[in-house]
């Protein structure tokens, strides 16, 4: 399925950054038109396609599916769980949960204190599992400390990676800042 998408559309407070080409009158070769404030380009692109799953009430359950790949619906019952817990999950934890057993990515939104590090251990668990590695990330070095306390008793293999402290940096399960993280990518 393709839709017409308009990308471009020249404002008039970016005119000073649209850079001036000189035109160079030897050239013989096809010249493209030049684009100018206001002007819209327009462009067949493929579509996303997005598919609302049945949820409970308080939770939003949408699959957004690249246009290349086939929409395959989740199964409710994969198996044997990663990992279970000693209370009853929320409607969005058990809906992410289902995800990740059928192997699809979650992103999770929730207001603090909500429960989303259950679902991110349960994903640890998972990745575990099938011997995998995982990097769990935070945004100050505080919380990287209180989440490797908690993992350190959850899971057999923890590390720790901040700017001040480095603990068993080869671990199956690393927490670190999203800056030390960046970091890494970028060297």
């Amino acid at each position: 399925m393709l839709s017409t998408f308009f990308i471009f559309r020249a404002e008039a407070s970016l005119k000073p950054l649209l850079k001036e080409v000189e035109e160079d009158s030897t050239d013989d070769s096809p010249k493209r038109s030049k684009l100018s404030v206001g002007d819209t380009l327009e462009f067949n692109a493929p579509r996303i396609q997005i598919h609302k799953i049945s949820s409970p009430e308080t939770c939003t359950h949408e699959v957004a599916v690249p246009p290349d790949i086939e929409y395959k619906p989740i199964i409710k019952d994969c198996g044997f769980p990663a990992k279970t817990f000693p209370f009853t999950l929320d409607a969005f934890q058990q809906q992410a949960i289902i995800c990740i057993d059928n192997n699809q990515s979650v992103l999770l939104s929730a207001h603090t204190s909500a429960g989303k590090t259950v679902v991110a251990e349960y994903a640890i668990a998972t990745a575990l599992r099938e011997k995998q590695r995982v990097i769990y990330t935070t945004p100050i070095k505080a919380l990287s400390n209180q989440k490797y306390r908690e993992f350190f008793e959850a899971f057999p293999e923890v590390g720790l990676l901040t700017g001040d402290a480095t603990i068993n940096p080869s671990a199956s399960v690393l927490i670190m800042t999203t800056e030390i993280l960046q970091s890494m990518l970028y060297k």
